[in-house]
């Protein structure tokens, strides 16, 4: 017969068991509403089935929830098609008339378990009202709704902090190699964008003053961090797990980095942590990625704009590509091109530098050969005395690091550069606004590349924040960006800026140029800008 001390044991075991198995459970049913959610795929494995009004049929991702209701919950709106919230805080309470669910404001009784799976499955809201033609209808079972309703209940994810008087945390990272100036020409920037923003809105003058009783909203206060990474890239993910752990961010802006940056990448999406617009040589094309936003796509840009001039203009020549294999941003543009030109049968070869360049290295090129040089500063300049090689050479924009390319003469007459900024001549005008805010904010003049990047990212951020204000979450946040960055002025070194739906590159398109020390800047573009 068991004692009572043994019996007391025996039931709390029995309570820590039932408590686990519970919490197990809930687990799995928010991981099958995610998967229903995101991906359109339903709890036994297999393609989440729906219908349209007309007999479309979807299937699979296509009939995810995500499409037209955004990770956040919050829908939107395009043209007269108009896409409910479907949070928690909108989805199961009452909407009075006048605050949803339509354009109209018509209203409705909270959504139960059970009106959510009439709305799925038959198009009828909790009010008896059909549904816009546009909303699918699915064949769910009731776990699946279950499934669904419990995803739901947590939306928006990764909300801000409870809005208070403390300031809301950001980050910005520093990989290593990073030259101190360069990374200082960057903090400097955010740290003076971060001032402004604290300082509160302008004082109202003249016809933008506000009507009586009327008020500017105050926005919280903002504190930025620095993560500076050390060592090789496989310490970095532990680092910036450590500095979050530390210090919770809300989201990274701006950043800089030499080389790849394929690991602060998988940390923000691993993470749900947006993190927006580093300058960076190598930024990571991820088809599958929601939380990292870059400005340009650097040397994969100019891989695609040099592979698209091949292909035109020399099919069948051969590529020969000289760089230092050490390089990560020369090895991935090399690499790029590469794959660019092998889609198309084009050959490649390359010369790994090794040492000082010499003359020597050159020797294997034949004069049919297109020669692409990946390569820094420090070798550009090492090339005068060398005789250029017979054919046409491509150098690097973002390698080369600024528009004063220390190529000599007698290469330049035969060289392109890949060009994925705004021509220099073009880009004087719209960059003086940005160098008249850095000469107000008494920030030093730096690097006019990391600083114009820094300066764009902290202006993003500020506007998408802005408009996100009521729903401010991070999900929401990138959202946001996606919708306002085609609305931007402020575009730095870049022709355009624009994202929409999944597009995680602001900048698409590039030049190739010419040298011709008489043209403005130096610069001749070849043709009109192009998106490889």
């Amino acid at each position: 017969m068991a004692t009572p001390l043994l019996a007391a044991f025996l039931f709390l075991f029995a309570c820590c068991g039932l408590a686990r198995a519970a919490a197990d459970a809930g687990t799995d049913l928010l991981a099958e509403g995610r998967a229903l959610y995101l991906e359109g795929r339903r709890t036994d494995g297999q393609p989440l089935a729906a219908g349209r009004a007309g007999g479309l049929a979807m299937a699979g991702a296509q009939s995810a929830c995500v499409n037209c209701h955004r990770r956040s919950g919050i829908g939107g709106s395009e043209g007269r098609n108009y896409i409910p919230p479907i949070t928690a805080a909108s989805l199961f309470q009452v909407m009075p008339t006048g605050k949803g669910a339509s354009p109209e404001g018509d209203g409705r009784p909270a959504y139960t378990q059970a009106s959510l799976a009439h709305a799925l499955r038959d198009g009828v809201d909790p009010s008896g009202r059909a549904l816009d033609y546009l909303m699918p209808r699915y064949r769910l079972t009731d776990h699946e709704v279950q499934a669904l309703a419990a995803y739901l209940r947590q939306l928006p994810a990764g909300a801000a902090p409870p809005a208070d008087a403390s300031p809301l945390d950001f980050a910005t990272v520093i990989a290593p190699g990073v030259a101190p100036e360069r990374g200082r020409a960057m903090v400097d920037v955010l740290q003076a964008c971060f001032a402004e923003h604290n300082a509160g809105p302008q004082p109202e003058r003249g016809r933008k003053k506000l009507a009586p009783g009327m008020s500017q909203h105050e926005e919280r206060p903002w504190r930025l961090h620095v993560w500076t990474l050390e060592g090789p890239q496989g310490t970095w993910s532990a680092q910036l797990a450590q500095h979050a752990q530390s210090q919770p961010v809300f989201a990274v802006v701006g950043g800089v980095g030499k080389g790849e940056w394929q690991p602060v990448h998988r940390f923000c999406e691993r993470e749900s942590l947006p993190c927006l617009f580093p300058h960076v040589d190598v930024p990571v094309a991820d088809a599958q990625a929601f939380y990292p936003l870059y400005l340009g796509k650097g040397v994969l840009l100019e891989a695609g704009l040099i592979a698209r001039q091949v292909h035109e203009q020399s099919p069948g020549r051969r590529v020969v590509q000289v760089l230092r294999e050490e390089d990560e941003a020369a090895r991935a543009g090399a690499d790029a091109l590469q794959a660019a030109l092998a889609a198309h049968g084009g050959a490649t070869q390359r010369i790994a530098l090794h040492g000082t360049l010499a003359a020597g290295a050159f020797a294997g090129v034949a004069a049919n050969d297109l020669l692409v040089l990946w390569l820094r500063p420090a070798d550009l300049q090492r090339l005068e005395g060398i005789a250029p090689a017979a054919g046409q050479a491509y150098v690097s924009a973002t390698l080369a690091e600024s528009d004063a390319v220390p190529l000599p003469t007698s290469w330049k007459a035969h060289a392109l550069m890949a060009y994925p900024f705004e021509l220099p001549q073009q880009r004087a005008l719209r960059t003086l606004p940005v160098r008249h805010w850095l000469q107000a904010h008494a920030v030093p003049a730096g690097d006019e590349r990391i600083q114009a990047d820094a300066y764009v990212a902290c202006s993003a951020l500020r506007k998408a924040m802005h408009d996100a204000q009521d729903h401010l979450g991070r999900d929401y946040l990138v959202e946001r960006l996606e919708m306002d960055m085609e609305r931007t002025t402020v575009t730095g070194l870049y022709p355009r800026l624009a994202l929409g739906i999944g597009q995680r590159f602001a900048s698409k398109a590039g030049y190739l140029v010419r040298f011709d020390a008489a043209a403005p800047g130096g610069l001749v573009p070849l043709g009109e800008r192009v998106a490889p």
